[in-house]
Order: structure tokens, then C-alpha cells, then sequence
């Protein structure tokens, strides 16, 4: 299946390994966050809200999306689209 984490971007559900509320790592480890920044395309400029990390051919990589992290946890329960 597929999640889709906005501004026409979809990922396998296969190689998310974990989706994580910003503010909640900005609390926790600030280096972490900066460093993935970085290499992380932003999916939009409205305000940030989630990081969704994921693994695929032994790559990380990481989205940053204004959709909440419990709006995509709920698309992933629900089954986000088969495409």
C-alpha cells in the first residue's frame, strides 16, 4: 500500500520506518533534526509539522510534511490507497 504525505508525493508503506511529530524531536535532539534537514527535501513552505523516515536500498531519506502525524497515522490504519 501507499501513504500519501501530500503536495503529490507518495511513499510504499514498505520502507516508511517511522513517522515522527517535528515538535517533538525538536524537543529531544536538535543535531538530529538539523543534520536530516539538510538532506531533507521540504514537501511544502506552509508550516512543518511531521517527519516520515524511511529506508530503500539501504538509503535513509526523509520527508518533512505540514500534514500531523496523527492525520497520517490515521490514513496509514486506514489503508491509505492502493494505486
Amino acid at each position: 500500500m501507499y501513504l500519501h504525505i501530500g503536495k503529490n508525493i507518495v511513499l510504499d508503506d514498505k520502507t516508511i520506518i517511522g513517522i515522527f511529530d517535528l515538535e517533538s524531536i525538536k524537543n529531544s535532539s536538535e543535531d538530529f533534526l538539523e543534520n536530516l534537514e539538510k538532506e531533507t527535501p521540504k514537501n511544502n513552505e506552509e508550516e512543518d509539522k511531521t517527519i516520515i523516515l524511511t529506508q530503500s536500498n539501504k538509503k535513509f531519506k526523509g520527508y518533512i510534511t505540514n500534514i500531523s502525524s496523527i492525520t497520517l497515522e490515521k490514513r496509514a490504519i486506514n489503508g491509505g490507497f492502493n494505486g
